[in-house]
């Protein structure tokens, strides 16, 4: 792979990523050997199309592209972000680099899905919740079609998380706005644990 290509690659990963380390998270990705990976940073960085950003409290350097640093910049003016609840999808960009959302979030995330019934600390299809600027806990949610019922089986919240009303609040909003998205009319929390 040239280095062009592999621009072109890290280039449209860190569109997908905001601000990625260039981590385990990116191994064989597009094809990309650690090796060449480091030397496609270093290009880029040359070339002044991405930038080293450096995030409080954390030792390692992200990155982006040189283009996103005013929408950076702009969040990073904005001193009350509206708050919301959202379920994260296993495969999302976001979580890849699970080390890196450990050492920034402090949230261990492992999905479960291949993970034996029995060996299962949570659940089958666990979904990570973010609250704010927080991972907050998980949820096990399920979609059943046939009836259109969302099933709230489960949620974990982390050890520090006190479910205020004002959480509550965003939650159900979350859990309204999933079940539109997967065409269910009701909201079911019968089977919660």
């Amino acid at each position: 792979m040239s280095i062009t290509s592999g621009g072109y690659c890290v280039e449209s990963a860190l569109l997908a990523f905001y601000g990625i380390a260039p981590s385990d998270a990116w191994l064989n990705i597009w094809g990309l050997k650690a090796e060449q990976r480091n030397e496609v940073f270093r290009q880029l960085l040359y070339e002044a199309r991405i930038v080293a950003v450096a995030v409080e409290q954390l030792k390692d350097i992200l990155y982006c592209r040189a283009e996103d640093l005013p929408l950076i910049e702009a969040v990073l003016q904005n001193p009350a972000p509206k708050w919301r609840c959202e379920l994260i999808a296993p495969l999302d960009n976001f979580i890849w680099d699970r080390k890196l959302i450990n050492v920034l979030f402090g949230f261990d995330y492992t999905w479960e899905i291949y993970t034996p019934a029995i060996k299962r600390k949570f659940g089958y299809y666990v979904l990570p919740l973010i609250y704010g600027e927080s991972l907050i806990g998980r949820a096990e949610v399920i979609a059943e079609r046939k009836s259109e019922t969302l099933v709230v089986k489960n949620i974990w919240y982390e050890n520090d998380i006190k479910p205020t009303k004002q959480l509550r609040t965003a939650l159900n909003n979350c859990f309204q706005n999933f079940a539109l998205f997967n065409g269910c009319e009701t909201i079911s929390t019968e089977s919660m644990n």
